[in-house]
C-alpha cells in the first residue's frame, strides 16, 4: 500500500505536530545557483560549514540514497519548548514507527540517516516551501500563512513517492510587502534583496528577532 497525503498528514497530527506537507525529491536547481554565487561572495561570514556538502544540501537523494519524498512537519514555537530538536525528533520518530507499522519497514531507509531537524544539511526552509507550507518573506524566513515563522521544521526522506491529490504544491499566501521587517532590523542587513550573515545580529548572538516581531503574520503568534 501506497501512502498518500492525507496519511502522513492525519499521522503527523496525531503525534503532536501543528502542519505537515510532502514534496518530491529534487536537485534545487535555483537554490544552487543562488548559494554557489552567495557563498562565492563571502556573504556567509565564517559560516564554513555551508562551503561542505553542498551536492547534498541541493539533492536530498544524495544525502539518502533511493529517496524519493521529504516529509517536512512543523511544530510551532509555543509546543516545543527550549529543546526544540529534542521535542521535534521525538514527534518523528513516533511518525516514522507510524508509518512503518502502516506502510511497512521499506518505507524509509534501513542503512541511512533519514530523520533531521537542523542536523544534516538540508536546505530546511526551501523544502517547506516545496511541501506547500508556506513562502520565504522578505526576512528570509520561512512563514506558515497560519503558524507565523516562529516554527520548527523536521522532515523525514521516505523510499517511495507520495500522492498528493488534495494538497497544494506552492502556498497561495505570499509577504505582503508591508516593509516593517526591513524598517525593524536593527542593524539594517535586510536592506538589500541578498542577505549578508555578517550584518545580521542573529549571526553572532542568536538572540535576535526583531524582523519576525513586527511580521503581520506573527501578530497573534504566542512565543
Amino acid at each position: 500500500m501506497t501512502p498518500t497525503f492525507e496519511n502522513i498528514c492525519k499521522l503527523a497530527l496525531e503525534v503532536g505536530f501543528d502542519a505537515c506537507g510532502v514534496a518530491p525529491v529534487r536537485h534545487l536547481d535555483e537554490d544552487a545557483r543562488f548559494m554557489d554565487n552567495w557563498i562565492a561572495q563571502g556573504l556567509h561570514g565564517e559560516m564554513a560549514y555551508l562551503e561542505h556538502n553542498r551536492d547534498k544540501r541541493y539533492n536530498p537523494a544524495i544525502l539518502v540514497p533511493d529517496a524519493q519524498t521529504v516529509i517536512v512537519c512543523l511544530l510551532s514555537f509555543e509546543h516545543s519548548g527550549r529543546d526544540y530538536h529534542r521535542k521535534v525528533k521525538s514527534k518523528l520518530y513516533e511518525l516514522e514507527a507510524k508509518l512503518k507499522e502502516e506502510f511497512g519497514e521499506d518505507i524509509v531507509s534501513a542503512t541511512h540517516q533519514h530523520i533531521f531537524c537542523d542536523s544534516a544539511p538540508m536546505l530546511e526552509r526551501r523544502w517547506c516551501v516545496e511541501a506547500g507550507l508556506g513562502f520565504i518573506g522578505k526576512n528570509h524566513q520561512f512563514i506558515h500563512p497560519t503558524l507565523g515563522s516562529f516554527v520548527h521544521p523536521g522532515e523525514i526522506l521516505l523510499n517511495t513517492i507520495v500522492k498528493k491529490q488534495n494538497q497544494e504544491t506552492k502556498s497561495t499566501k505570499t509577504c505582503l510587502n508591508c516593509g516593517l521587517c526591513i524598517e525593524a532590523c536593527p542593524t539594517g542587513a535586510l536592506k538589500n534583496p541578498i542577505w549578508d550573515a555578517r550584518e545580521c545580529i542573529a549571526y553572532t548572538t542568536h538572540h535576535c528577532l526583531e524582523c519576525q516581531n513586527v511580521c503581520p503574520y506573527n501578530k497573534l503568534i504566542k512565543i
